[in-house]
C-alpha cells in the first residue's frame, strides 16, 4: 500500500499481475500449442495499455487530492496515513470493533483506526483533538464510510473490469458493532475474506505511526482467514502474499503507543483489562 503520490506508473502489483498472467499464459501455449505465441505476443500491448490507461487517466488530480489529504492529516494529527488510491469497492458506515488480547496494552488513535488496550475499532467516527492537543474525542454514534477494496491488489482494466485477488463467495460473519453507544454483535453477509482484509487494510494505513508491527498484522490476516472458514491452504497463500511482498516500505519493529489520552467514555464491555485505563 503506497500513496498515490509515490507509487509508479509502470512498476507496481497491476503490471506484475498481468505480467505473471502472461507468463502463465505464453508457456502454456509453448508447450501445447506454439503456433499461438505471436498472437499472444502481439496482444500484449492492448492488455497492459487496458491496465495503464486508468492509472494514468487522472494521475495528477489523484496526487493533488492526496497530498490536500496528507497535509490536513500532518496538521491535525503529527502523521501521514499511508493511503492507496483505490479502486475503493467496498465500505462500512459503522464502528467495526474487534478483540485483539495481543494489542493488550497498547494504544493508538487515528482517523480511521483506534487501538486502546486490547480493541480495534475501525472507522471510530468523528473525530476532535483537545486544543492542547493531548487529549482526542470521537463520537461514535457518527461515523464516517471507511472504503477498502478487500484483499490486494485489483486492477481496473479499460474501465471495464477490475481483476485481481478474489474475495470468494459470500456468507454469513458474525462482527462487533457499537451502535447507540453499545457494543453489539451483529450478523453480515459479506464475501470470504472481507473481516480480514478489512482490519488488515486498517492496519497497514498506519504501519508508520500505530504499536503493531507488521508481522502481527498479518498473522492478524492469516487468523482472520482461518476464522472465517477459508481453508488452511488457500489462507497460508494469502498470508505467504502479503508477508513478502504487503508494505515493502515499512519494515522492523512497531512504534510507540500514542501520548494522545482518549477522552471519549468507550462501551463497559471494552473496559475490561486490568491495565491502566486511559479513557476518561
Amino acid at each position: 500500500m503506497q500513496s498515490p503520490l509515490h507509487r509508479h506508473l509502470f512498476l507496481h502489483y497491476g503490471n506484475l499481475l498481468i505480467s505473471a498472467i502472461g507468463l502463465v499464459l505464453l508457456a502454456l501455449a509453448a508447450w501445447l500449442q506454439p503456433q499461438l505465441l505471436p498472437p499472444l505476443l502481439w496482444a500484449g500491448l492492448p492488455i497492459y495499455l487496458g491496465v495503464l490507461l486508468p492509472r494514468w487517466v487522472g494521475r495528477r488530480e489523484r496526487q493533488r487530492r492526496a497530498a490536500a489529504v496528507r497535509d490536513a492529516t500532518l496538521a491535525k494529527w503529527g502523521f501521514s496515513q499511508r493511503d492507496h488510491s483505490g479502486p475503493w469497492l467496498n465500505y462500512i458506515d459503522r464502528p467495526f470493533v474487534r478483540h485483539c488480547p495481543e494489542f493488550a496494552g497498547r494504544y493508538f488513535y487515528g482517523e480511521w483506526l483506534l487501538l486502546h488496550d486490547g480493541w480495534l475499532v475501525v472507522n471510530p467516527g468523528q473525530s476532535s483533538l483537545s486544543t492542547d492537543g493531548h487529549r482526542v474525542s470521537y463520537d461514535f454514534s457518527c461515523p464516517g464510510t471507511y472504503a477498502w477494496d478487500g484483499c490486494t491488489p485489483k486492477v481496473p482494466f479499460y474501465w471495464l473490469a477490475i481483476i485481481g485477488i478474489p474475495d470468494w463467495w459470500e456468507k454469513r460473519h458474525r462482527v462487533l458493532q457499537l451502535r447507540d453507544g453499545e457494543l453489539r454483535e451483529t450478523e453480515v453477509f459479506w464475501p470470504l475474506a472481507h473481516p480480514a482484509s478489512l482490519v488488515h487494510d486498517a492496519l497497514y494505513q498506519y504501519l508508520n505511526a500505530a504499536p503493531v508491527a507488521k508481522h502481527e498484522a498479518d498473522l492478524l490476516f492469516l487468523r482472520m482467514l482461518r476464522e472465517a472458514g477459508m481453508v488452511a491452504p488457500l489462507a497460508f497463500a494469502y498470508y505467504l502474499a502479503v508477508r513478502l511482498f504487503g508494505a515493502p516500505d515499512v519494515r522492523g519493529p512497531a512504534p510507540a503507543s500514542s501520548r494522545l489520552q482518549l477522552a471519549s467514555e468507550l462501551p463497559a464491555q471494552m473496559l475490561n483489562f486490568a491495565g491502566e485505563r486511559r479513557s476518561a
